[in-house]
């Protein structure tokens, strides 16, 4: 049931959009950005039950986002990543990535040069050959090209984290400030 309703809304919202975007030819909604981030493991796992057996990891995230409006307010967009985990510990062994999947939706308070945003994700965390799911509430700021954010992640099974990126996007985020040509 939620593969489906994932799978609804990354297929009509930009059907729905794309009909609304292409009375513009200033704008265009598509663009990819690529995030270094780190990810801190909030609680620790001493039993070696579910949880991550790491206690941080530092990677790289790739993502296709989509702007869905012309006022460049929501964007949804699809991630993946590869991170590499270490521990404080000498129990456990190092040697092991975590791949992150992921649906997230953000929406922008304005369309500035500087523009804060909050958004959700959903995604799948495969580590040590076992897929997690997870949910994360993000909050950040951008500019054209640049964002700053943090995120909680959220897992039944994965117990909390926390993760803080920067994020580049090779092209600028568009903005809703171009008349329409009707």
């Amino acid at each position: 049931m939620k593969k489906t309703f994932i799978l609804l809304i990354v297929i009509t919202l930009p059907l729905i959009s794309f009909s609304q975007n292409r009375q513009n030819k200033y704008y265009n909604p598509l663009r990819f950005s690529l995030s270094g981030i780190t990810k801190v493991v909030l609680e620790s796992d001493e039993n070696h039950t579910d949880k991550y057996s790491f206690d941080q990891g530092i990677g790289l995230i790739g993502e296709l986002i989509y702007t869905i409006d012309e006022r460049a307010k929501y964007e949804i967009s699809l991630e993946a990543g590869f991170l590499s985990t270490f521990s404080y510990s000498d129990e456990v062994n190092t040697d092991k990535y975590l791949i992150p999947v992921a649906l997230n939706a953000h929406y922008y308070f304005f369309d500035e040069e500087f523009s804060p945003f909050i958004g959700i994700g959903f995604g799948i965390e495969n580590f040590n050959n076992t897929n997690k799911y997870v949910l994360k509430p993000v909050v950040g700021i951008s500019n054209k090209k640049l964002k700053v954010f943090g995120r909680f992640g959220i897992g039944n099974t994965t117990g909390s984290s926390l993760e803080i990126g920067i994020g580049y996007s090779f092209k600028e985020r568009p903005c809703g400030c171009f008349p329409q040509s009707r």
